[in-house]
């Protein structure tokens, strides 16, 4: 009789790009997600979610052609080839409109878009929500950036101008000190000087796109290198553009000269010049990131030295809700990099073990005490939970230790019938006799 052949052992491996999270570290992500999400509703921001599928049609076009070629796309199920024509199988251009019609959504505010073009109808405007879920993005991954991670975003629609902005510095500001973040700087500029700016170089505005592209560069590479390739091709930068100047008054006499921006220049010297250990505004005349739907202020935030690039990012926009058939309404967004976050922060803030408080031991109690003990302590507000087995005392006392478990709340026979228990302090190496109404309070 043959011997049947065993399947192969699959050797346990993650795609490139996702992670796992064990107990610790989701814990310490979860206590993350908390947290700004309760600085977001001190704002008066309302939870929104939306599903992690959204239909190409919603999501082509929003990013740029670069953005696009990121999108995980769903194949459609059963026989997606059955009805294809055979001249559409000649490129992958051709084919994919006949395969795929879904994908997984690449950041969270074109759903949420979709959502308030769907409700317009039921909300109140000015609407301020938030969302905390993950995305996807076909991208390389590198340190501080995967395939698939964790947005916090907020974002006012119906509203743009100095009091959003202002509103968006402040939550950026606790929000990042909450995490443990310091030396953070806010980048801030604004689509109307640079296309003041591409005027005064007299590069065409039909290539605006373009313009920015080039320009963005000198975070990465310099002013200098940068103004040389606009001089390679035939263009001369104005020097006010140049970041190193700062807030000049070369500058502002430049920005006086928008109707844009121009009511602004007192409240944004005053933003500039305010000191902070945790956040400070800085203007930045060459960030010109995701100019594709933003349209009035746009910012950045980075940590000088931190090897992560930007940790939070957003701006104003206008038409994302109405291209779904919405009102056209302003609006204004700030997405928190919590991955980035999370990267930069791990040295300062190790991961919270203490969520279970304590263990409880037993030895030749009934199986009902044992319950009952635990019992009392979830009635109190303590996170609690049984060993599964009397086993020798000390092998509970070291999976307690290696849990990070303070307290060992420790039953028998003697216990039971006295209704108390043992308490032992593991880090302290202090052991009481506390009664059982007594022991939530003892554990606190």
């Amino acid at each position: 009789m043959p011997k049947i052949q065993k399947p192969e052992k699959v050797r346990p491996a993650l795609p490139s790009g996702f992670r796992d999270f064990g107990p610790a570290e989701v814990r310490r992500r979860r206590a993350a997600f908390q947290t700004l999400a309760q600085i977001f509703e001190r704002y008066g921001y309302e939870p929104l979610e939306t599903p992690a599928v959204e239909l190409l049609s919603v999501l082509m076009g929003k990013y740029g052609e670069e953005g696009d070629k990121l999108l995980f796309r769903i194949l459609n199920s059963g026989d997606f080839l059955a009805n294809v024509p055979e001249e559409a199988k000649a490129s992958t251009a051709t084919l994919l409109p006949f395969i795929t019609e879904k994908a997984l959504r690449y950041d969270l505010t074109v759903p949420m878009a979709r959502w308030v073009a769907q409700h317009a109808g039921e909300l109140v405007f000015p609407f301020k929500r938030y969302q905390i879920q993950p995305v996807w993005r076909a991208d390389r991954p590198q340190r501080g950036r995967f395939r698939e991670f964790y947005q916090c975003d907020v974002d006012i629609v119906g509203a743009e101008g100095l009091i959003p902005l202002m509103e968006m510095i402040e939550i950026a500001r606790a929000g990042l000190g909450a995490l443990g973040v310091r030396g953070a700087v806010f980048h801030l500029n604004h689509r109307a000087l640079l296309e003041h700016a591409a005027r005064d170089t007299g590069w065409p505005l039909s290539q605006f796109s373009a313009f920015c592209t080039r320009l963005d560069k000198a975070e990465k590479v310099g002013w200098q290198p940068v103004k040389a390739l606009f001089q390679e091709e035939g263009y001369l930068l104005p020097e006010w553009l140049n970041p190193e100047e700062g807030f000049s008054s070369t500058l502002q006499a430049e920005l006086s000269k928008l109707p844009e921006l121009a009511p602004d220049l007192p409240t944004l010297n005053e933003l500039i010049r305010t000191e902070d250990p945790v956040l400070t505004v800085r203007w930045d005349s060459t960030l010109a990131r995701g100019l594709e739907y933003y349209t009035g202020y746009v910012y950045e935030i980075r940590v000088p030295g931190s090897g992560v690039g930007s940790i939070a990012a957003g701006g104003a926009y206008a038409s994302l809700v109405s291209d779904f058939g919405g009102p056209d309404l302003p609006a204004m967004g700030l997405s928190f990099g919590i991955e980035r976050i999370l990267t930069f922060t791990e040295a300062q803030s190790p991961p919270d073990t203490s969520a279970l408080q304590v263990l409880v031991a037993w030895i030749d109690a009934s199986p009902r005490f044992v319950q009952k003990v635990v019992k009392t302590l979830h009635e109190g507000g303590i996170p609690a939970f049984a060993y599964p087995a009397p086993k020798k005392l000390s092998k509970q006392i070291e999976y307690a230790q290696r849990r990070g478990i303070r307290w060992v709340a420790i039953v028998g026979a003697q216990e039971e019938a006295t209704q108390s228990v043992q308490l032992r302090d593991l880090p302290n190496h202090v052991q009481t006799t506390v009664p059982l109404d007594a022991l939530a309070t003892a554990c606190r």
